[in-house]
């Protein structure tokens, strides 16, 4: 039975609300209160560029436990927002000017959409460009696809397409405009980043890759977006998605550590004292790579709340999930787990989408990670052997990948 406490938890999204529920597993005394800047329960963001938007899923429908629960489960949620930490003397200040002291404290602040920035001629023009991080902001960007028709996407990553997908489920047009030499280049193997663009130009969206914005002026109702390469494109509306950085604001010039998010240990651990965080907003040690990262998944989030949550508990349980994350575009579903960009073998397997593609990285006779796209259902469980066969360092033979016959799962029983 644990001694009742003070548990404090700033941030209502994935990392903080499955803390809760995980912490509540074990100690059924303590205090628990998650800190809200937004009105709803805690809910899950990946519907919101997809279903949302094209009608398939209700906001109702995303929050990750009902009301009921939390009242059952003593869990009490605070919507409003902290504005000052005091490490030294554990206190919370609240926009309303009210102190909460806490015992532990989790920082699960999550991650901020980058803004585009445009001098004060265009203050107009960077006024009416939209973001999605939110349900408002969803509840904005639905609207206005509803009633216009053509669309820029600035930035072709994860969010950028499955917003421009979307568009083109409803019959409107997306123009996607990458920066880099091709979409999703961060994370995604060259191979299927191709694949992915083909399918979006299939179904009548367009992408320009290698593309720096010189421009954006309003023409009556529209917006021309004049790019490097001399093309130009009218648009009725801008939506940019052109990356995140964690949520630190709150903690600047405060003696957390902070370096691209809060520092952390394989424990969720920060720099100050019964001081923890997950999430986004974590550059956390990871083991099993020997190094730190920061990752902006859904799966990470909720695992790593977890493990804070059973580390805020004394457990001192090291947080080493490979990473895995995915996105669905049209009837696609792409995942990738482990690195990507690290290897000294690359193999193939599989032809087609209806049966699956997915691309297997070795380093040292070793898979440090996997990348697949396919009609949804058809790459996630090879995807997942794949992990599993990383996390426990089974050497496999460039051969025995090759050959199509052999089915992952046995090679994870070798």
């Amino acid at each position: 039975m644990s001694l009742q406490k003070k548990i404090s938890i700033l941030g209502a999204g994935q990392a903080g609300a499955y803390a809760a529920s995980e912490i509540r597993k074990y100690d059924k005394e303590s205090q628990i209160t998650i800190f809200s800047e937004e009105s709803y329960l805690p809910y899950e963001r990946p519907p919101l560029s997809k279903e949302c938007i094209i009608g398939k899923k209700n906001f109702e429908e995303l929050s990750f436990f009902s009301k009921s629960f939390y009242e059952v489960e003593n869990i009490n949620i605070k919507y409003q927002a902290v504005e000052k930490v005091n490490f030294e003397k554990k206190i919370l200040i609240t926009n309303d000017n009210q102190n909460h002291n806490y015992d532990s404290l989790l920082i699960a602040t999550g991650s901020k959409n980058r803004q585009l920035s445009y001098d004060k001629e265009n203050q107009d023009i960077k006024d009416n460009i939209l973001y999605l991080r939110n349900i408002e902001d969803c509840k904005k960007i639905k609207k206005i696809i509803e009633s216009h028709n053509k669309f820029a996407i600035i930035g072709g990553g994860f969010i950028g397409l499955e917003i421009a997908s979307s568009i083109s489920q409803l019959d409107k047009t997306a123009h996607i405009i990458e920066m880099g030499p091709q979409v999703m280049g961060r994370i995604i193997p060259s191979q299927i980043a191709s694949m992915v663009s083909k399918h979006h130009e299939n179904r009548g969206n367009s992408i320009f890759v290698n593309s720096n914005i010189l421009s954006i002026k309003k023409i009556d109702r529209e917006y021309q977006i004049e790019l490097n390469n001399n093309k130009k494109i009218l648009v009725d509306f801008i939506i940019a998605g052109i990356g995140s950085f964690a949520n630190v604001d709150l903690f600047e010039n405060t003696s957390l550590k902070l370096d691209n998010g809060i520092v952390t240990d394989e424990f969720c651990r920060t720099s100050e004292k019964d001081v923890f965080a997950a999430g986004d907003v974590s550059n956390f040690y990871h083991p099993f790579y020997n190094s730190r990262m920061r990752l902006e998944s859904y799966q990470h989030a909720q695992n790593h709340g977890i493990a804070a949550a059973r580390n805020i508990l004394g457990q001192n349980i090291p947080y080493n999930t490979i990473p895995w994350m995915w996105s669905n575009q049209f009837d696609l579903n792409i995942q990738l787990i482990g690195i990507c960009n690290d290897f000294d073998q690359e193999v193939q397997r599989g032809d087609s989408f209806e049966e699956g593609i997915i691309y297997i990285y070795l380093k040292n006779k070793k898979i440090m990670g996997a990348c697949g796209i396919g009609i949804a259902g058809k790459v996630g469980r090879d995807i997942k052997l794949a992990g599993k066969i990383s996390e426990n360092e089974v050497e496999i033979d460039k051969k025995q990948l090759l050959n199509r016959e052999v089915k992952l799962n046995k090679l994870l029983k070798k």
